[in-house]
């Protein structure tokens, strides 16, 4: 009989054991996820812990303000005679354990089945796909982020899992997950993880410019930015007065900036575009019929125009003394208000140590430049940059700095959208041409911009022309200057060095 106890004793501990160890188990698989989720680790809660961790501890190892003291004094919590209990019978490191690792190793496994339970749709969802290595691995979801209002993210190991294994199979996973998959890319710092960006809502991929400026555009001195899951956004140059337009090649840039120079000229009368392309003004050819347009194909012409304005900018400022105003408003002192707009600005502002002339002319530019960041807003005065990177580099920090509205495009690393965006948005775009963020202030909003076609924007070129060149023209007054009068004044280092090779010349001659 006691030999039938013993064995069932032995069972029944077995069993237990068997229980606490698979709890256990689980338990700490959830504290490793918690802990391996890198948005765990914030500086707030790393803070948090420390101050907590450190007040535990001193009140541990004080000998009057002790722990036992803190308990006897809340004598309606805990039963009387407890402090001194765990005075005599608890050693301070287990207090320690108690008050702190324990709540510290709950609060990660907390985390790690908040996680669990927020990802276990997806990974069900993408176990039924089917997707396995030859060795039988299967993909994991690691965890889920909300993106924007109507967009998440997926973090999913993939190890030896071709990424087009996924992007083939895009329709089933749309099923699987119930949401529209917008991209499936692989991680840029670890190949063995990919990211796959959910939508609760889809975003067109191709807006039409012509209905978009029936609906949107009427206010003055504004233009169509995009398409966002809310409503369609519409930016106004009295608001934002400087934009800088960013991306790489082949996002939509180019055709942003012209459109929002189309917009501008639409919805406004008293204004005067100059214009800067050193690609010999092949992207915004389609606006030099206007005669209140002008447009810098080269280095010398683009130093003039930037000169011109800034001693507009000057006239400006000094009327308003007299006046004893604080900014120009078009209507009431008859200027007009002037838009500079600089299509890849890195290639009139990056400073190139090989050329003396090329330096001298890049730093003229941002200097010039710079005044009308900071200046131009009272002067009505505004500026637009295109470019496909924004460091230090292509537009100056001082001129960034001024600049609080922008359109970025997909760039193709993390770093580059950290420095235009202070965010990793912007490289974890889809590419679809025209999906862009629309950034001012704090807002970071993704949106797809509208597309005017080359054929598009002639017509609405033909339209502007009876505005701006007809007998009713509605400028005030005459243009800052006629680039065609305007010649490249030659370098002092050319000079010079000219007539070094001239010396040198008259002395081989003589000889």
């Amino acid at each position: 009989m006691s030999e039938q106890k013993n064995t069932q004793d032995n069972d029944l501990i077995t069993r237990l054991a068997l229980i606490v160890g698979v709890m256990g188990g689980l338990f700490g698989g959830l504290i490793l996820k918690g802990a391996r989720r890198k948005a765990t680790w914030t500086w707030g809660r790393i803070n948090a812990w420390f101050f907590y961790s450190m007040t535990v501890t001193f009140f541990v190892l004080a000998h009057n303000l002790n722990i036992p003291f803190f308990i006897d004094s809340l004598s309606w919590i805990f039963p009387k005679g407890l402090g001194e209990w765990v005075y005599f019978n608890v050693p301070r490191g287990m207090q320690f354990t108690v008050l702190v690792v324990i709540p510290f190793l709950g609060w990660l496994g907390a985390i790690g089945a908040a996680v669990s339970l927020r990802v276990r749709k997806y990974q069900v969802g993408l176990d039924h796909l089917g997707l396995r290595t030859s060795s039988n691995l299967k993909p994991v979801v690691i965890d889920s982020f909300r993106v924007g209002e109507h967009q998440k993210r997926l973090l999913v190991r993939a190890i030896g899992i071709d990424i087009n294994d996924f992007k083939n199979r895009k329709g089933a996973l749309e099923s699987a997950f119930n949401a529209i998959v917008e991209d499936i890319r692989v991680l840029e710092n670890d190949r063995q993880f990919i990211e796959i960006l959910l939508s609760e809502k889809s975003l067109p991929t191709l807006v039409g410019y012509d209905e978009m400026v029936t609906k949107h555009l009427a206010a003055p001195y504004t233009f169509l930015v995009g398409q966002s899951l809310g409503e369609f956004i519409v930016g106004n140059l009295l608001e934002l007065h400087h934009m800088i337009v960013a991306g790489s090649t082949g996002g939509g840039k180019s055709f942003f900036f012209k459109q929002a120079l189309m917009g501008i000229a639409e919805s406004s009368k008293h204004i005067q575009f100059y214009l800067i392309d050193l690609k010999r003004g092949v992207e915004v050819k389609i606006f030099e019929r206007l005669d209140n347009v002008r447009i810098a194909k080269e280095a010398h012409e683009a130093i003039a125009i930037l000169t011109a304005v800034v001693d507009e900018m000057d006239k400006r400022f000094k009327f308003l003394e007299e006046k004893g105003l604080t900014e120009i408003v078009p209507d009431r002192d008859k200027m007009d208000r002037i838009v500079v707009g600089i299509d890849e600005a890195s290639v009139l502002f990056t400073i190139e140590k090989s050329s003396r002339s090329s330096k001298a002319a890049a730093q003229s530019a941002r200097d010039l430049t710079d005044r009308i960041a900071k200046l131009g807003r009272a002067a009505a005065i505004h500026l637009i940059l295109a470019t496909q990177k924004v460091v230090k580099e292509t537009i100056d920090t001082r001129v960034q700095t001024n600049i609080n509205a922008r359109m970025v495009f997909r760039v193709n690393t993390v770093a580059s959208s950290m420095t235009v965006l202070g965010n990793k948005m912007a490289a974890e775009l889809p590419e679809i041409k025209g999906r862009g963020i629309w950034s001012v202030g704090s807002k970071d909003i993704v949106v797809q911009v509208p597309r005017l076609s080359p054929e598009e924007a002639n017509d609405r070129v033909d339209d502007l022309l009876e505005k701006f060149n007809g007998t009713g023209k509605c400028q005030f007054g005459p243009m800052l200057l006629d680039l065609d009068e305007v010649q490249p004044k030659k370098n002092i280092f050319e000079t010079h060095s000219d007539k070094k090779v001239q010396v040198v010349n008259d002395k081989v001659n003589a000889s």
